[in-house]
């Protein structure tokens, strides 16, 4: 018959046994403890994940909702009885298809024309040495440092001298310089293998040839980010627009959304404001689900330094 263990037969068994059964323990407590952190870390997504979500599905059901009921701003998001009209009246309301046209035109064409000016500016200040380089790279610098905000008086009335207030190619101008874009392919165009560029080199390709037919497909991850960053940030844009335009001619959508919260008299249609804030992020949250997967792979490649 085998004789229970005890504290005090624990005493006189061999080293190697008391210090494999301490080992046994701790990497029985270590699991436990990991899978304990792996139960508080998906809570703490969830949690997270329900932050950011919410907001989103309250503006829905609020889109959704009778007035009378959007008035009260229940935070509850169940809609007994849906009002899909609201989207409708919102759309002819405050003539959104106008709107939603000179969105699409401004994001479109600043999109376009930065890659004609960003992407040689990135390379020259990645790949090139030139006289005032620093210098032109820290005032380029400074200006990203500088609120938008801060500068849209001054600009404002540069631009009202020179005549670029409330036409396309006023607005579109200061965009085709985005220091944001500069940055991210200065960076892209340095990871790139100095091997490839000195073969290029060996062979007499010149510059161009080097940056468009050499260097260009190699981020291919880069542009496709790029792109639906500006996308987003050029389709949301609202101030810059608010401040250069006079009149409803090549305002964009989130400046005609404003229009739908000035009331004469009463309170706004706060159901139908909602609405037409659902078609504005629309396109944006569409990019999202179906461009999230590449930008994720385009921004782990820049870390990892892998393109």
């Amino acid at each position: 018959m085998k004789e229970p263990t005890t504290a005090w037969t624990k005493a006189y068994l061999p080293k190697e046994i008391r210090d494999k059964e301490k080992f046994l323990l701790w990497v029985k407590v270590k699991k436990r403890l990991l899978y304990c952190g792996k139960i508080l870390n998906y809570l703490l997504l969830i949690g997270v994940g329900l932050l950011f979500v919410y907001p989103f599905a309250w503006m829905f059901s609020m889109s959704l909702r009778p007035l009378i009921e959007a008035l009260s701003f229940d935070p509850n998001l169940w809609v007994s009885d849906p009002q899909w009209s609201n989207y409708i009246y919102a759309w002819n309301q405050a003539q959104l298809s106008h709107y939603v046209g000179n969105s699409v035109k401004y994001s479109i064409l600043v999109i376009g024309l930065q890659y004609f000016t960003i992407i040689p500016a990135a390379y020259g200040f990645a790949m090139m040495e030139f006289r005032g380089k620093k210098f032109l790279w820290s005032t380029k610098f400074l200006g990203m440092m500088l609120p938008a905000e801060a500068t849209l008086i001054p600009v404002y009335f540069f631009y009202s001298k020179m005549g670029l207030v409330d036409n396309w190619f006023g607005l579109i101008l200061p965009s085709l310089f985005s220091m944001f874009g500069i940055y991210m392919f200065m960076g892209a165009f340095k990871q790139v293998p100095r091997e490839v560029i000195e073969a290029a080199r060996m062979d007499h390709a010149k510059n161009r040839t080097i940056m468009l037919k050499v260097m260009l497909p190699m981020i291919a991850p880069v542009l496709v980010t790029h792109l639906i960053t500006s996308f987003i940030s050029n389709w949301n844009e609202y101030y810059w627009v608010l401040v250069m335009t006079n009149t409803q001619a090549i305002r964009t959508l989130p400046v005609a959304l404003r229009g739908l919260l000035q009331v004469e008299e009463g309170v706004p249609e706060w159901n139908v404001a909602m609405a037409g804030t659902m078609i504005q992020l629309a396109p944006i949250l569409l990019m999202y689900i179906f461009a999230s997967g590449k930008i994720k792979t385009a921004m782990v490649g820049n870390k990892k330094g892998k393109l």
